[in-house]
């Protein structure tokens, strides 16, 4: 079946877009990179330049988790102006995601960390009173995760509750359902695919060893791929394309995280 005239231009972008993901030669560069200069250097020196805007070279691991972020915000908002209309909002729910870790953080009551306060995001949640924070939380647009994560604590001596990260990625996911306009049946399929590929994958990921991790975020963005390539002109290739655009940000994150830290450390040393 012929899919959707009206997301043929937003189709026809991401394939555009996915020229320049990170290639094999280019994660090789990363891995041997000594500093996180040389790192930083070899993504701009390749067609994934854009990745890495906004990551200083003497960054701490906080600033490049922000410029991370600020980028897949900012893929995920061009997307959704890619999409007809009616999918804009469903496409716009991913950002959220993008805060699960630190809604964590702001629905418990424990300090907040430095970086989450100066979030130009999500800095107006981080108050001071753990009441205050939950308040403002499910009174604005996360209220649908957090409420779920907040429903799920039990006094003590109860049975354990689901980890509320879980929850959270549940009710997301009701959520997001919601916000699909009338799909074909199509569609529909394509999306619940996706959904189940993704719920596949976090189901064994946790439990995996260190050493085998990358080959599952491998597999995991291969299946991805082929089902973008199966959804010409249908809105399950805009998601997948912002899944893979996922991946590669969190593998970058790390290959810079650890050289970020290797320079504090360095930088530590000379200073004492």
């Amino acid at each position: 079946m012929d899919g959707d005239p009206s997301l043929d231009y937003g189709y026809a972008r991401l394939c555009a877009r996915l020229a320049s993901r990170p290639d094999e030669r280019l994660w090789r560069q990363l891995r041997s990179a000594r500093t996180l200069q040389a790192a930083i250097d070899a993504v701009r020196a390749s067609a994934a330049a854009p990745y890495v805007a906004g990551v200083g070279l003497r960054g701490t691991i906080d600033d490049i988790e922000l410029a991370l972020r600020q980028h897949l915000r900012a893929r995920i908002r061009e997307a959704a102006a890619w999409a007809p209309p009616s999918w804009r909002t469903a496409l716009r729910w991913t950002e959220v995601l993008i805060d699960l870790p630190a809604l964590q953080h702001l629905r418990a009551d424990s300090p907040l960390p430095r970086w989450l306060r100066d979030d130009p995001h999500l800095g107006a949640y981080a108050l001071p009173d753990c009441a205050a924070r939950r308040a403002r939380l499910v009174a604005g647009p996360y209220a649908p995760v957090v409420a779920a994560a907040l429903a799920a604590a039990t006094p003590a001596g109860r049975r354990r509750s689901p980890d509320p990260i879980h929850l959270m990625l549940m009710a997301w996911q009701d959520e997001w359902q919601r916000r699909w306009p009338n799909c074909t049946a199509e569609q529909r399929q394509g999306l619940s695919r996706l959904a189940a590929t993704v719920r596949s994958h976090l189901a064994t990921f946790g439990a995996l060893p260190l050493s085998a991790t990358d080959a599952a975020r491998e597999h995991l963005a291969q299946r991805v791929r082929r089902q973008l390539h199966d959804a010409t002109a249908q809105p399950t290739a805009l998601f997948a394309y912002l899944l893979l655009l996922a991946l590669d940000l969190e593998r970058l994150r790390g290959e810079f995280a650890l050289r970020a830290a290797a320079l504090a450390f360095v930088d530590a040393e000379a200073a004492a």
